[in-house]
């Protein structure tokens, strides 16, 4: 009953999270797509609250066979749609990594409304798999988060006159600053 009570109440917040998420994320996307792309997070419950009971009473004796739960918000999943069509399955590594940016950015927006102040950004290699037009969206819509990146080569930054406070070198195991 327990489980069924709990997992009804995180299956309603997480439809008002996804909601919530989604209008930030649907901006934060077209701007690093340069408006070509239309993102959508789907919240996907794996069971319906209102059934939620019934079909634990349901997998009970499955269940206890393969003594874990299949059904309840442990296998809720999220879909993410650009322009229509599921990336997961037939996104380009470009467009995942920009939705996993976009879902990164709309996160620090939304601890900004929730704490009144930004987090610190940590991203690694984060230009590699971007092509140019979405690196500029990128490096241009962080311009005011203290963000930390991690790369192999100071080339793309340089390029994009991104503006870089510390550079720390790391070279056969040891870490040297430069200004």
């Amino acid at each position: 009953m327990q489980l069924v009570q709990y997992g009804k109440e995180l299956i309603l917040c997480r439809h008002k999270f996804v909601e919530q998420l989604n209008e930030i994320v649907k901006k934060t996307h077209s701007q690093l797509s340069g408006g070509q792309e239309e993102l959508l997070l789907a919240y996907e419950p794996n069971v319906d609250g209102s059934q939620f009971e019934q079909r634990l009473s349901q997998n009970r004796t499955m269940d206890r066979k393969l003594k874990t739960t299949n059904t309840g918000p442990h296998r809720d999943d999220i879909n993410f749609l650009i322009n229509g069509i599921d990336i997961r399955k037939f996104g380009s590594q470009g467009q995942q990594r920009t939705v996993a940016l976009s879902l990164k950015l709309a996160e620090i927006d939304l601890v900004k409304q929730i704490v009144k102040d930004y987090p610190v950004l940590l991203l690694d290699d984060v230009l590699s798999e971007l092509d140019r037009g979405r690196q500029q969206q990128l490096l241009s819509g962080i311009d005011q988060i203290q963000t930390m990146i991690t790369c192999t080569g100071l080339d793309d930054f340089v390029d994009h006159r991104f503006p870089v406070d510390k550079i720390y070198k790391v070279v056969k195991g040891k870490v040297t600053a430069e200004n």
